[in-house]
Order: C-alpha cells, then sequence, then structure tokens
C-alpha cells in the first residue's frame, strides 16, 4: 500500500508529518490523511517525494522497483526530422528508465506527426489517463 510507503519515507527520514509536508509544499492533514488511507498518493505528490527524497516514484506507487533512484548521467542526443540536434546536453535518469530512452524519442518523434488541431484533444485523453492511473495507485 502506498500510504504505508509513504510513512516509511517519512519515518526513515525522521520527519514528522507536519515536517514532510512541508518539505513537499503540501498540509500536515494531508500526509495524515495519505498515511491513514483516507486520500491517495496523487502522481503530482509521489513526483515531490521522488525529487525530494531521492525515492523511485514506481516503487512508491506501487511497491514494485528499487526503493531508492540510482542516478547516472548520460549524455543524450536526440534529432529533429531535419537532422538537427532539439536536445544535447548532460541529464540525470533513472538507470531503469534509460532503457526507455529510445521509446521515449519514438514516441516524441511520432507526436511531431500529430496535426496541431488534434493535440487539445489528445491533451485531454492523456490528462484522463493519468488521473485514472491516480485512481488505481
Amino acid at each position: 500500500m502506498s500510504n504505508i510507503r509513504l510513512r516509511e519515507v517519512r519515518e526513515d527520514n525522521k520527519l514528522t508529518q507536519k515536517e514532510f509536508a512541508e518539505c513537499i509544499n503540501l498540509k500536515q492533514e494531508k500526509i495524515r490523511d495519505i498515511e491513514n488511507d483516507r486520500a491517495k498518493i496523487t502522481i503530482e505528490i509521489a513526483m515531490a517525494i521522488e525529487d525530494k527524497f531521492s525515492i523511485n516514484l514506481r516503487w512508491l506507487l506501487s511497491g514494485r522497483g528499487d526503493k531508492f533512484l540510482t542516478k547516472d548521467k548520460h549524455t543524450i542526443n536526440v534529432n529533429n526530422k531535419d537532422g538537427n540536434v532539439a536536445v544535447n546536453g548532460t541529464i540525470n535518469i533513472n538507470k531503469d528508465e534509460y532503457s526507455n530512452i529510445e521509446d521515449i524519442t519514438e514516441l516524441l518523434n511520432l507526436l511531431k506527426e500529430v496535426p496541431k488541431s488534434v493535440i487539445p484533444k489528445l491533451n485531454k485523453k492523456l490528462r484522463a489517463s493519468l488521473k485514472t492511473f491516480d485512481e488505481i495507485f
């Protein structure tokens, strides 16, 4: 249960609910409600915990994977259709996610083919899917 994992992260860092909430810009009541299983961890809250405490988002939400992020530095070049470099630099990524870079690049290239008039509708559907994801976890 993600509420138990959230409490574990808080207690591992020897923080009160109030201190933990302040670290991720929430109110203590929200942390209390999550820990008592009266509220769910949203993807935004999980991402804030991941950023602040280097906790693996996948582990926090599902219990799968390593608890802590292992960051490796990789230089990645993403080229657009014209052959120009769109992104060039050093970024930090979770080592488990590195294998997905090609999939992400392929998805970004696919999105370049989507007509601009369709993007708002696609965006709305994606947000609905993310909301469903939040409800599951």
